[in-house]
């Protein structure tokens, strides 16, 4: 099973009423709108560290040092090799 609430919440639960079905797919929205802004704001955080820095190398390696830094891994990854 899976570890992902999102993919539990959308996967799971096929004989639920309609109703308690409304709600799951809610929730499940709500939780992937919420991930995006917090990953919005991580990436705005690793951009301003990254440019207060005296690194050696380049704004993008910096921003995914810090990122990697604070166990954001999967903030700068690159979804197209997802797929």
């Amino acid at each position: 099973m899976t570890d992902d609430i999102v993919t539990r919440l959308r996967i799971l639960w096929t004989s639920c009423t309609d109703r308690i079905n409304n709600e799951r797919t809610e929730a499940a929205d709500e939780i992937e709108r919420l991930r995006g802004e917090r990953d919005a704001a991580r990436a705005e955080v690793c951009l301003l560290r990254a440019a207060n820095t005296n690194a050696n190398e380049g704004t993008t390696k910096a921003m995914e040092d810090y990122a990697a830094s604070r166990s954001w891994f999967d903030l700068f990854k690159d979804e197209d090799a997802e797929a």
